[in-house]
């Protein structure tokens, strides 16, 4: 690396109760769509959690597969507890009680061939942070699997409560990137469980600049933030065209095997985090959809956030300047889109940017994909 400064069938449980993947050389990266996609026994599998707190499992299955086991642990690399012993037939969702309130749960999926697929909650449920999420389970476009438990990405960890603390503790995450300005982490310091290494990698922007903003809505003028979703998609395209050196050190920390799992934040967890994330899945061979999907979630998760914003912001601001501000607290596809717009204007592509613009060489990518990526039947 360059050196820088289907509907499914649904079974209910009220309690906890009781192959072969393709070989990637490891000197040669898969970039997205450069193999054929392996045959995956289980796909689309996710873990959501009800109003109820109970656990819903879901997932899809290739004709004539059938899961028919569910083991559980708080290790991705140790789930050996039953869950449950025998899936109905057909089915392909169950709901379950948490097994282990307080400490996260990672869930295996086997089917009768022996395949199976590992899958956890991908957002972290916190008090003080609503944005905090896993990057693992997606499926890149050669059929492997992100492995969950090894990157994740968030807002400020600042109004993390003690409890919140807790089960981020249970993570035991090494590294923290921090790509806030030193003025955001003046303002809110993270709160880290002891021993937690964080790394500053500032990205900021005049135009973008939080106490900036803050003044020129209490001030009801919010002018100069230009019309609804413009800030942000410049602000995009800036993180490519001006920010490529920090991302690079950003890459080469998170790419470190020694610094896993890793956490990377900045103060939403939505704009530059988004970015981050989203080289960490490119990366990695995951497809643009994918990644775009994962993009839009801080929409979902910082729902009730938002909506608190937009509400006290009615106060100070007409209509049209509410629409401006909703452009900021949001993401939009545009955003992303930006980004990844200017990668291929300015590199040619995004594997082009990987490659000239962050530095990442073929070697270094195919480590990092082996480090990362499961097979499509684990």
């Amino acid at each position: 690396m360059r050196q820088t400064s289907a509907r499914r069938t649904r079974t209910w449980i009220t309690g906890a109760v009781c192959a072969v993947a393709l070989a990637t050389p490891a000197a040669v990266a898969v970039p997205a769509g450069a193999a054929g996609k392996a045959k995956a026994e289980i796909t689309d599998a996710e873990v959501t959690r009800t109003d109820t707190g109970q656990l819903e499992i879901a997932w899809t299955t290739a004709p004539g597969a059938q899961v028919t086991e569910i083991t559980w642990g708080t290790d991705p690399e140790a789930t050996d507890e039953v869950l449950v012993a025998k899936v109905e037939k057909g089915a392909q969702e169950v709901v379950v009680a948490d097994p282990s309130p307080g400490a996260r749960p990672y869930f295996e999926l086997t089917t009768a061939d022996g395949a199976h697929r590992i899958v956890a909650e991908r957002r972290i449920a916190l008090e003080g942070e609503p944005n905090f999420r896993d990057l693992g389970g997606y499926e890149t476009a050669d059929g492997r699997v992100v492995k969950w438990g090894r990157v994740y990405r968030s807002g400020e960890l600042a109004k993390l409560t003690d409890a919140d603390l807790a089960v981020v503790d249970g993570l035991d995450i090494k590294l923290v990137c921090d790509l806030r300005s030193p003025g955001e982490v003046t303002i809110g310091p993270d709160r880290l469980p002891a021993g937690t290494e964080s790394v500053g990698i500032p990205i900021s922007d005049d135009s973008q600049d939080p106490v900036a903003i803050r003044n020129a809505v209490l001030a009801g003028d919010v002018s100069s933030l230009g019309a609804p979703g413009e800030l942000l998609t410049e602000g995009n395209k800036k993180f490519i065209t001006e920010h490529t050196d920090d991302y690079t050190a950003l890459m080469e920390r998170v790419m470190d095997p020694a610094a896993q799992p890793t956490n990377l934040h900045c103060t939403a967890g939505k704009d530059r985090a988004g970015l981050g994330a989203a080289l960490v899945l490119l990366t990695l061979g995951v497809p643009e959809k994918t990644v775009m999907e994962d993009f839009l979630l801080s929409n979902e998760y910082r729902a009730a956030s938002n909506a608190k914003t937009l509400s006290q912001l009615a106060a100070l601001l007409d209509p049209n300047e509410i629409e401006v501000m909703k452009g900021l607290i949001e993401v939009r596809p545009e955003f992303l889109q930006a980004a990844l717009d200017t990668m291929e204007e300015e590199y040619g592509s995004v594997d082009g940017y990987l490659r000239k613009g962050l530095g990442i060489t073929p070697k270094e990518r195919a480590r990092f994909q082996k480090l990362m990526l499961d097979g499509p039947n684990g």
